[in-house]
């Protein structure tokens, strides 16, 4: 049923995979991920039936990535300087929310929704970090060899050899949990006056504030300062819909992760008698606690849905964009519906 006037305002953010905009194995040119990006357009028009507006966030690692190796090549063959990795964020920022208001402007349900991109910036707590806290690989593979090892270590970078690699190295950075949104009030005021608006995507520009002196004096200084680190999305966007359950008091706020998978099982085996189908917050804590996933499952993804229902939401999906309308039925076989307490399983 369409939203209707009168109706309860409800609001949400979507992260969208980034699988989405660039499926594995495909070659990376615009023409490709705008027409993947067409098809997950069209599929979200269920949201505009559901929701007053909605935020939508979006992975970027593909796209930073070749925007680092497009870096390093033209420092190799030209003397350019390289980008940092804040700047490459940026950059796809700009560009992805480029393609996707292009496809929603060219979508017939979408084009009379107003729609905004905003470049987002977000705080992570620190900018220095243990060797263990380097948990993300970033751009190009390069021949473990002595020249390339002293050039990393001579710019100051963490590599590793990557696991199930050999003969090879690579960048590594931080992944920091995100406190901050800069632009937070300007994507909340676009959402209350009903705009699609897309933002922190790649999970935000990572900024932090160094303070220098004592509070309260004239020399204590903070500083808007770009990290070389990589910012979960999915964490952005539990942080970004907690927020915004503060700023739209008496609306209802809802978390919506898109991926791959039809949902969250019991194991790795991905069998269909473990599907879960629901699952509270108290089993959702109970969930992490009893397995082990590392950084790069999908631990992040029920991090981010536990961090939002603590905080007060009551509601968060985790499912397929492929069946992106069917996420929100309990009796549907596709999508994980995660609620806050088993009471709320009576309400839409």
């Amino acid at each position: 049923m369409a939203y209707l006037e009168g109706m309860q305002e409800r609001f949400a953010v979507i992260a969208l995979g980034g699988n989405a905009i660039l499926h594995k194995g495909q070659p990376a040119d615009p023409s490709t991920q705008m027409a993947n990006l067409r098809q997950a357009v069209d599929k979200l028009t269920a949201a505009l039936d559901r929701y007053t507006a909605f935020a939508l966030t979006h992975g970027n690692g593909p796209q930073v990535g070749n925007d680092l190796i497009r870096s390093y090549r033209a420092f190799e063959a030209e003397g350019l300087p390289e980008l940092g990795l804040a700047d490459c964020v940026a950059n796809t920022q700009g560009r992805i929310g480029h393609w996707i208001i292009r496809e929603m402007q060219n979508h017939p349900r979408f084009r009379e929704h107003p729609i905004a991109c905003i470049l987002t910036h977000v705080y992570v707590e620190k900018n220095r970090f243990t060797l263990d806290e380097y948990t993300k690989y970033v751009g190009p593979w390069r021949p473990d060899d002595e020249a390339n090892r002293r050039e990393l270590d001579k710019r100051g970078f963490v590599y590793k050899v990557p696991d199930g690699e050999s003969g090879k190295i690579r960048r590594v950075v931080p992944s920091p949990k995100p406190y901050a949104i800069e632009e937070f009030g300007t994507i909340a005021a676009l959402l209350e006056n009903g705009a699609i608006t897309i933002c922190c995507g790649g999970g935000g520009i990572p900024v932090f504030k160094p303070r220098r002196g004592e509070p309260g004096t004239d020399a204590c200084i903070d500083t808007f300062q770009p990290s070389e680190v990589v910012i979960d999305k999915d964490l952005t966007s539990s942080l970004l819909a907690s927020n915004l359950l503060t700023y739209f008091d008496g609306a209802k706020i809802e978390l919506v992760i898109l991926m791959e998978a039809k949902g969250l099982y019991r194991t790795a085996r991905c069998r269909d008698d473990e599907f879960i189908p629901t699952m509270t917050l108290r089993e959702l804590e109970t969930f992490l606690d009893d397995n082990s996933l590392d950084p790069g499952s999908i631990r992040p993804k029920l991090e981010a849905i536990r961090d939002f229902l603590k905080s007060g939401g009551r509601r968060a999906f985790l499912g397929p964009l492929d069946d992106f309308e069917k996420i929100f039925d309990a009796g549907a076989p596709v999508g994980t519906i995660f609620i806050q307490s088993p009471q709320l399983s009576l309400y839409d």
